[in-house]
């Protein structure tokens, strides 16, 4: 008896944290994705005013 409390004392910790980093990685993920439309929004706004002074300066 005392063997099967042991193996899940020391057993039981590693499983929860995985499973805690498994949880913490998804949102970093949803927070990366989010991060990375608002970086692809400012880039194609960016590239707008270029191609507008670019026409502007042609003139």
């Amino acid at each position: 008896m005392d063997n099967i409390v042991n193996v899940i004392s020391s057993v039981g910790f590693p499983i929860a944290m995985a499973l805690l980093l498994f949880w913490y990685m998804t949102k970093q993920n949803e927070a990366h994705k989010e991060e990375t439309n608002g970086l692809k929004d400012a880039i194609s706004k960016l590239e707008l005013a270029i191609t507008a002074l670019i026409s502007k300066l042609g003139e």
